[in-house]
């Protein structure tokens, strides 16, 4: 009995732990920065397609949803994780993040809509720029 309310307690422990946000050093702050800028680059390139009707709708609403999924994970990690020394950083890194998936989202939302995608390629090309500033 007394062995099982042990192993109990550090499996609750263990769990615990588990959830806790990431501390981020120089370089893993560099790497979710690439990540955004990744996503935010092939977004724009997405959204020129679209915007001069040189895609289909299928391939348009699939791959800008994947790019947007990949957008949220990183701005999620960013959004949670402690990096001392590096915050400022980190949270202009969180909410460019945050700024590519709101840009895929809208071209999930309306791949065939064509002006639209002009301003959204703009506009990842205004944000992968901003992440690749941070990602060095």
């Amino acid at each position: 009995m007394r062995g099982l309310l042990l192993l109990w307690a550090t499996v609750v422990l263990t769990a615990a732990g588990c959830g806790g946000s990431a501390t981020l050093t120089e370089h893993s702050l560099r790497k979710e920065a690439e990540k955004v800028q990744s996503s935010a680059a092939e977004g724009a390139l997405l959204a020129a397609d679209v915007a001069r009707g040189r895609t289909t709708e299928p391939f348009a609403r699939i791959h800008s949803g994947k790019l947007a999924e990949q957008a949220k994970r990183v701005a999620n990690v960013l959004r949670t994780a402690k990096a001392p020394g590096l915050e400022a950083d980190r949270r202009r890194a969180a909410d460019t993040a945050a700024e590519v998936e709101q840009s895929l989202e809208q071209l999930h939302s309306a791949p065939t809509d064509r002006v639209l995608a002009g301003r959204l390629q703009h506009a990842l090309v205004r944000e992968a720029a901003a992440a690749g500033k941070l990602a060095g």
